[in-house]
């Protein structure tokens, strides 16, 4: 089973997308949105693009662990996602663009490139994190 992973933003979301073995989870692309229902559309074609059963969305909570407005609208993101019928969960995203950032330094890209790029990376993060600790669990 495919799995999709967004990094939500308030301007920008990033996907990335996993093997249908769900072994290596892969940056997809970087979307611009205005609004949060481009967001949900933008969500929606790409699980129908990439043929994804399950959607991982990245909760941004803060690094106590408790949740802000940022996280706050995550889950309703992923409410939305369900209501349409689709498989949503969240996944801490903690630390997640600091990770991408640290993964794209050594590359050779210009700063623009690299924050073009720096959301899906995150999405990478979000998506390589819930594999590892459900262990090919989702395979069905």
């Amino acid at each position: 089973m495919r799995i999709l992973a967004v990094d939500l933003g308030e301007r920008r979301l990033g996907f990335a997308v996993c093997d249908s073995e769900q072994i290596i989870a892969s940056p997809l692309r970087v979307e611009t949105v205005a609004h949060s229902y481009e967001a949900l559309t933008s969500v929606l074609k790409a699980a129908d693009e990439t043929g994804a059963r399950r959607i991982v969305v990245g909760h941004p909570r803060n690094m106590d662990g408790r949740c802000g407005p940022k996280a706050h609208e995550a889950e309703a993101f992923v409410a939305a996602l369900r209501e349409r019928g689709l498989d949503a969960v969240l996944w801490d995203e903690r630390l997640t663009t600091a990770e991408a950032e640290q993964a794209l330094r050594p590359a050779d890209l210009s700063r623009k490139e690299r924050k073009a790029r720096l959301d899906a990376v995150a999405a990478q993060r979000i998506l390589a994190a819930y594999l590892a600790a459900n262990g090919g669990k989702d395979r069905r």
